[in-house]
């Protein structure tokens, strides 16, 4: 069993500049982890022309050019479908197309998805109920009084610091935990700071509370639901694999590794109202419909300070750009990971990266990545609808 000390110098050191592209691909192995194996036929991504990316793209004032952008950021994979057809497909930093990498917290958003899915089976009727409805172990905890769509949401309250190269921060000391422990004992830890819903925190350890809560609702194993529910419907080629805490419990937060195809898939499949590739319903679509739809004002993209810790949206693990774009949203992983979804222009963007000063200005170089992607999504979908009226398209769609 490692110390705490010993855990803190092995996360650190998966942040190594000279390793850091080969480790976010394969540390899954010498870490404590769990493989959802890949069960059922292949569903082929279909093919479109291939284009190319835009050679600059602004943000604000400032003028970027792509290539410059994806070498800054250690892009290692980058995929782009454009009305369901893979239209460009990228790898660097020496990976494959069978090659995996680390999620980090794009996990949160397939966790939150994991939810849509037991809601609809009726496993978890009413999200505006209290989380110890379902863990009363946090009962006189900070989640104590929280209700499950707040934890959805990042407004439970709780004491906490996402600060990654922090060794006392609420998040690193989250992360030895589950090396040396069980990570439901650390979630008991958790005091309360503010009001429950009226700050919108990012906490890492929200999602491990929703992933317990999903343990209760649904009386099985996380592992076992992602794969009945999800991954053994979802046409994938290749397998999923999940660090794990001491007690066996994924890391749900942020342990998720796939293929590039393989999260593409996820998006395109959020992106056809829930469907798989052979028009499986996997996640319904009354869910979808409201799952990125902000809807209290500490949630809405540019409020920030002092109602929000971040000015872009947030709603259900999933973030909503500062500047929207006809709807689009994204899940957004720390050192470059993101899956991009614009339902207005129909597009999905999966993009893996490693960039290793992410602790000094990440929040830019994210910031830069999502302009390159609305750029990229206007450039294939220029000819709009106004905004409302495709917006409401897309709802109308995913109600039918």
């Amino acid at each position: 069993m490692l110390t705490d000390t010993e855990a803190v110098n092995r996360w650190e050191a998966l942040f190594a500049p000279a390793d850091i592209d080969q480790t976010f691909r394969t540390f899954w192995r010498d870490w404590s982890s769990v493989t959802v194996s890949r069960s059922g036929p292949v569903l082929p991504l279909a093919t479109g022309e291939r284009i190319a990316l835009p050679e600059v793209f602004r943000v604000g004032r400032r003028t970027l050019g792509t290539s410059d952008h994806l070498r800054v950021m250690r892009m290692s994979g980058l995929a782009v479908l454009h009305k369901g057809r893979l239209v460009h497909e990228a790898y660097g930093q020496g990976r494959g197309a069978e090659d995996v990498a680390i999620l980090w917290s794009v996990s949160k958003a397939i966790t939150a998805l994991l939810l849509g899915i037991a809601h609809g089976e009726g496993a978890i009727p009413d999200f505006n109920v209290a989380v110890t409805d379902y863990v009363p172990e946090l009962l006189g905890t900070g989640y104590d009084g929280v209700t499950v769509q707040q934890v959805m949401d990042m407004l439970s309250g709780i004491r906490w610091r996402e600060v990654y190269d922090d060794p006392s921060s609420e998040v690193v000391r989250s992360v030895t935990s589950f090396q040396t422990g069980s990570q439901d004992d650390f979630a008991r830890e958790m005091v309360n700071q503010r009001p429950p819903g009226s700050f919108n925190q990012y906490a890492s350890i929200e999602t491990h509370v929703l992933g317990w809560v999903l343990r209760r609702a649904t009386g099985e194993r996380i592992t076992d639901y992602l794969s009945s529910r999800l991954w053994s419907r979802l046409g994938v080629e290749g397998d999923m694999h999940i660090l794990t805490d001491q007690s066996g419990e994924p890391v749900v937060f942020g342990g998720m590794f796939m293929r590039l195809r393989d999260l593409a898939r996820i998006g395109q499949m959020v992106m056809d109202r829930g469907r798989a590739l052979d028009g499986t319903q996997i996640v319904p679509e009354t869910w979808l419909s409201r799952m990125a739809v902000p809807d209290l004002h500490p949630l809405m993209p540019g409020v920030g300070p002092p109602h929000a810790e971040s000015t872009y949206g947030y709603k259900n693990q999933w973030w909503i750009p500062m500047r929207p774009d006809r709807g689009d949203f994204c899940a957004i992983g720390i050192y470059g990971q993101f899956l991009y979804v614009n339902p207005a222009r129909q597009v999905v963007i999966a993009m893996n990266g490693a960039y290793p000063e992410y602790t000094q200005d990440g929040p830019m170089r994210t910031l830069e990545t999502l302009c390159l992607f609305q750029t990229l999504a206007r450039q294939l979908s220029p000819q709009q609808l106004p905004r409302r009226m495709r917006r409401d398209l897309f709802l109308k769609k995913c109600r039918r």
